[in-house]
C-alpha cells in the first residue's frame, strides 16, 4: 500500500473499468489535472494495481475561515480483489494522514451510505432538484441594474482548456460575488478549481447581474435540447435575483423545461405562481465527517450540547464535550448534527 503520483496510467485504468467509463484523451487530461491537486491512494499485490483511493485537498469555508478539507473519490478495486480488506486500508490510511496534516473536514459522494458508515462519515449534505415547464418559471422583475452575457476564452493551442490568464476579469468577477454568498461548508474556488472545473466538467454560458458596475450576482447555464440548465445561480441581492429570473424566463419561447440542480436552502417553490405542476425533489448528496476534531474545535469553539464522541478509525477524537449527561454520538453523526445546526450548504463537488 503506497501513495503513489508516477503512475497517473494504472490509476485511470482501474478507475475507468470500475466506473465504466470509456478512456478517452480528454478523460485522460481531466484525470491528469485532477492529480495534481490529490492525492492518489493505491494497493498492490504482485506490483499491479488492484486498489484505489484518491484524495482531493481542499479548503472550504467555516466561521469566516478557511479551512482543510479532503474530497474522496474514486474508490474502487478490480472485481477479483474486492474484499480482501485493501480499501480499508486505504481509507483508514488517507484519515491518518490527514487527521496528521490538521485536516478538518473530509467529504465524499457514496455509492453506499451505509459502507462509508464504517469509516465515521454520515449523510450530510442535500440536493434540491427543480424540474419546470419554462413559461412557469418565475417571470422576475426589470431592475436598475444590467445584465451582460459574458464570452469564456479557451487556450489557443487546445479549444478544451480554460485559461485562467485569458479570463483574469471575469474570474475575479465570479471568484467576489462567491465569496460574498451564504458558503458555510462550500467549497472555496481556487484558480485552480474554477480551471478545472470549466476545461473538464462544463462550459457553460455565463451572464454578470451588475448595479453602477457592481457585480452582484452571476448565472452559469446551458443548453440541453429544449432544457434551459441553470448550473449554477448566486445572487447578493433580491434585485439581482429577479433580474435573473426575467433573463431566464425570456428564453420560455426557446425552451421548454427549466432544471435546476441547486444547494438544497433554494425555495424556488415559493416563488412560483402554480409550484404544484413543478417537479421537485430532495435528494440525498454527500457524506461528511470530522477529521482532525480537536483542531475543529479551535475553529468553531465548543458545540451548545453535551456528547460522547467515538470514532473507530481516529482513537485521539474519542472525547467527551459538554457538561451533566451527554448524548453518545459517532463522529459522523456529531459531524451532521454540527453541519446542520450552523446550516451548512455544498454548492458544488468537484
Amino acid at each position: 500500500m503506497n501513495a503513489n503520483t508516477k503512475n497517473n496510467k494504472e490509476f485511470l485504468d482501474l478507475a475507468t473499468y470500475a466506473f465504466h467509463k470509456p478512456k478517452t484523451k480528454e478523460r485522460a487530461k481531466a484525470f491528469d489535472k485532477l492529480l495534481e491537486f490529490s492525492t492518489p491512494y493505491g494497493h498492490y499485490e504482485n506490483q499491479k494495481l488492484t486498489s484505489m483511493v484518491i484524495d482531493s485537498h481542499f479548503n472550504v469555508y467555516w466561521k469566516n475561515q478557511e479551512v482543510k478539507t479532503s474530497g474522496i473519490g474514486y474508490v474502487a478495486s478490480y472485481p477479483q480483489f474486492r474484499g480482501n480488506g485493501a480499501i480499508r486500508q486505504l481509507m483508514t490510511k488517507s484519515l491518518r494522514d490527514n487527521y496528521e496534516k490538521g485536516v478538518i473536514f473530509s467529504y465524499l459522494a457514496p455509492f453506499s451510505y451505509a459502507f462509508y458508515e464504517k469509516f465515521g462519515y454520515h449523510y450530510a449534505f442535500n440536493q434540491k432538484h427543480y424540474r419546470l415547464a419554462a413559461q412557469d418559471f418565475p417571470k422576475g422583475k426589470r431592475s436598475a441594474g444590467e445584465i451582460s452575457r459574458e464570452k469564456f476564452e479557451f487556450d489557443d493551442e487546445n479549444a478544451s482548456e480554460f485559461s485562467i490568464s485569458k479570463n483574469t476579469a471575469l474570474f475575479k468577477v465570479l471568484t467576489e460575488v462567491h465569496q460574498k454568498a451564504d458558503n458555510q461548508g462550500s467549497l472555496i474556488r481556487s484558480p485552480e478549481l474554477w480551471s478545472y472545473f470549466f476545461s473538464f466538467k462544463s462550459q457553460p454560458h455565463c451572464a454578470i447581474y451588475r448595479e453602477n458596475g457592481k457585480a452582484l450576482g452571476y448565472l452559469l447555464y446551458e443548453f440541453s435540447e429544449m432544457t434551459f440548465v441553470i448550473k449554477e445561480l448566486i445572487t447578493l441581492t433580491d434585485e439581482a435575483k429577479q433580474a435573473f429570473y426575467r433573463f431566464i424566463s425570456s428564453h420560455a419561447g426557446s425552451f421548454s423545461e427549466i432544471s435546476w440542480q441547486a444547494p438544497s436552502d433554494i425555495l424556488l417553490e415559493e416563488e412560483l405562481t402554480e409550484p404544484q405542476r413543478a417537479e421537485i425533489k430532495l435528494v440525498p448528496y454527500m457524506q461528511a465527517r470530522i477529521v482532525n476534531l480537536q483542531e475543529f474545535l479551535k475553529v468553531h469553539g465548543q458545540p451548545d450540547f453535551s456528547v460522547e464522541i467515538t470514532d473507530e478509525i481516529i482513537p485521539e477524537n474519542n472525547i467527551s464535550l459538554g457538561e451533566g449527561k451527554r448524548e453518545k454520538m459517532t463522529i459522523g453523526q456529531f459531524t451532521a448534527k454540527i453541519l446542520k445546526e450552523n446550516q451548512a450548504i455544498l454548492r458544488e463537488y468537484f
